[in-house]
C-alpha cells in the first residue's frame, strides 16, 4: 500500500505549527532565565502562554488561506490544509481567553474587581486588548458556529487582518516582555510580517497574482432538479489539471455576486471545455443558471491531491465511493485516460438517495462498462439504507483492509464510512477523503 498519503500529511503539517508555537515558548522562557526577570505572580505564566502561543497561531492562520502550493503539498490538499486552519484558528480563539482571564485574576482582589478588569476604562493598554478579545468573538463566532450566507461569510474574513493589527499595537503598548527583549521582538515580528503578509495577498492580491486562467461561459444546463452545469472554454491558454482537482471560479455577471467560490472539476482534462456540476444550495449556486453563453469567468487552480495515489499505484485496487454532488470528481477521474490504463480493479459507488437523484447514473455506467478492470454499483440510500460493511464485503467478495479507499460526500457519511472501515481493519493510509466542505 502507498505511504504518506494525504490524511497522514495532515498531521505533518500540523506538527510543524505546533513546532513553531513551542520554539515561542521556548525563547520567552529562555529569555526570562537568561535575564533572571519572573513574574511576581504565578497567574501571570498561563496569562503569557495564551498571548505568545495566539500570535503564531494566528499568523498560522493567515498563512493557511493563502492556496501556496508549498502549503497544500505540506498538508496533503488544500481540503486539509483549510481543515488545519480551521483547527489552527479554534486553538487561537480559545487560547487567547488565557490572557485576560489570568491577568484579571492575578490583579483583581474580588470579584468586582475581576469583572471591571475585562470592561473598558482609561486604560488603553487594557482597551485594546478588549476590543481585540471582543473582536476575536464576534469573528470567530460568525465564521464557525453561525452559519450564513456565503458572500457574508467570505467578507467577514476581511477583518481579521484588522484583528492581528490590534493584537500588535495591544503588545507594543503594553511594555511586556516581547518589546523588551529583542529575540522575542524579531521573533514575533517575523511572523507577524509574514502573517498580514499573507493576509493582504489573499484579500487583495490574490485576484491579480494567483494562479489565474480567463474563461468564456460555452453554456449552462439544469441537470435534474437540484444541479447546474456550467461548461466553460478557454480564452487563451487552458489550464492543465489532474482529474479529481477542484478549483475556485469568479463570473463577470450581473446574474451572480463576484466572490470565487470552489468546485471539484466534473469534466476530464483532454476535454476542450471545462464542466462544473454545481448543486443547488443556496442563492448563489441557485443563480449560476442565469448565467449567459459568452460571460467571462476567471478561474484560479487547480487544487487538491485527491486522485494522485490512484493513479501513482495503478496495480492497487480501489474502491472509489461518492456521495451525492461528492461524485463530481469522480466523473472526472473515471473519464479520464490516466484511469483506462489502470491495471487493479477499481470499483465506484455512487450513492444517492434515491434513482431520480442519480443523474449521473448513465454517465458514469457507460465510462466504466468499456474498462475491464473496472465496475460501477449504484447504490439508493432509501430503499437500501446506507453503505454498511455487510454491503462493502458483499460486494467486493474480499476482506476490505485489502483494498484501497477514495471518499467524497458529505461529512457524516464520510465519517460513517471511516468507522466502517478502521473497525474492518483498513489501516488509515489506505483511506483517502476528499472533504466535501471547504469552509
Amino acid at each position: 500500500m502507498p505511504h504518506h498519503l494525504p490524511n497522514k500529511r495532515i498531521w505533518i503539517g500540523l506538527t510543524v505549527v505546533v513546532a513553531t508555537v513551542l520554539i515561542s515558548y521556548a525563547l520567552w522562557i529562555w529569555v526570562m532565565f537568561d535575564a533572571d526577570d519572573w513574574y511576581d505572580n504565578p497567574l501571570k505564566y498561563p496569562a503569557k502562554i495564551g498571548s505568545h502561543g495566539t500570535i503564531t497561531l494566528m499568523c498560522w492562520a493567515f498563512i493557511l488561506a493563502t492556496r501556496f502550493r508549498p502549503i497544500e503539498w505540506l498538508f496533503g490538499g488544500l481540503d486539509k490544509v483549510y481543515k488545519a486552519h480551521r483547527y489552527v484558528g479554534e486553538t487561537a480563539f480559545f487560547l487567547i481567553f488565557l490572557h485576560p482571564l489570568f491577568l484579571a485574576l492575578a490583579i483583581s482582589d474580588d470579584v468586582a474587581g475581576f469583572f471591571r478588569y475585562l470592561w473598558f476604562s482609561g486604560d488603553w493598554v487594557r482597551n485594546t486588548g478588549i476590543i481585540a478579545m471582543l473582536g476575536f468573538i464576534i469573528l470567530v463566532t460568525l465564521s464557525i458556529y453561525v452559519k450564513i450566507a456565503y458572500h457574508r461569510w467570505k467578507r467577514s474574513h476581511d477583518f481579521f487582518g484588522l484583528l492581528l493589527v490590534i493584537i500588535v499595537l495591544h503588545a507594543c503598548i503594553s511594555g511586556g516582555e516581547i518589546m523588551r527583549y529583542p529575540v522575542l521582538t524579531v521573533w514575533h515580528g517575523f511572523w507577524v510580517a509574514i502573517g498580514l503578509s499573507s493576509f493582504i495577498y489573499i484579500r487583495i492580491l490574490y485576484r491579480f497574482f494567483g494562479p489565474q486562467y480567463d474563461y468564456l461561459t460555452s453554456h449552462v444546463q439544469e441537470i435534474g432538479d437540484a444541479i447546474s452545469e456550467v461548461y466553460l472554454e478557454p480564452l487563451g491558454r487552458p489550464m492543465y489539471f489532474r482529474p479529481g482537482q477542484f478549483i475556485y471560479i469568479s463570473f463577470d455577471t450581473d446574474a451572480v455576486t463576484e466572490e470565487p467560490h470552489p468546485f471539484s472539476i466534473s469534466s476530464p482534462p483532454h476535454e476542450s471545455e471545462m464542466r462544473l456540476s454545481i448543486k443547488r444550495l443556496g442563492d448563489w449556486t441557485s443563480d449560476v443558471v442565469k448565467i449567459d453563453r459568452g460571460e467571462p469567468a476567471r478561474v484560479w487552480g487547480p487544487y487538491g491531491h485527491f486522485s494522485d495515489y490512484l493513479f501513482r499505484h495503478p496495480k492497487l485496487p480501489a474502491v472509489m465511493i461518492g456521495g451525492g454532488i461528492g461524485i463530481t470528481p469522480f466523473l472526472s477521474i473515471v473519464r479520464s485516460k490516466a484511469f483506462c490504463k489502470r491495471t487493479g480493479l477499481s470499483t465506484l459507488i455512487y450513492s444517492v438517495p434515491r434513482k431520480s437523484a442519480g443523474v449521473y447514473g448513465k454517465e458514469l455506467k457507460e465510462a466504466m462498462e468499456g474498462l475491464d478492470q473496472a465496475r460501477f454499483v449504484q447504490h439508493f440510500s432509501a430503499e437500501e439504507g446506507f453503505i454498511d460493511r455487510e454491503m462493502l464485503e458483499g460486494l467486493l467478495q474480499a476482506p476490505l483492509k485489502d483494498y484501497f479507499f477514495l471518499m467524497c460526500g458529505p461529512d457524516p457519511m464520510m465519517k460513517a464510512l471511516k468507522t466502517i472501515l478502521t473497525e474492518a481493519g483498513v489501516k488509515p493510509k489506505q483511506i483517502v477523503m476528499e472533504d466535501f466542505a471547504i469552509r
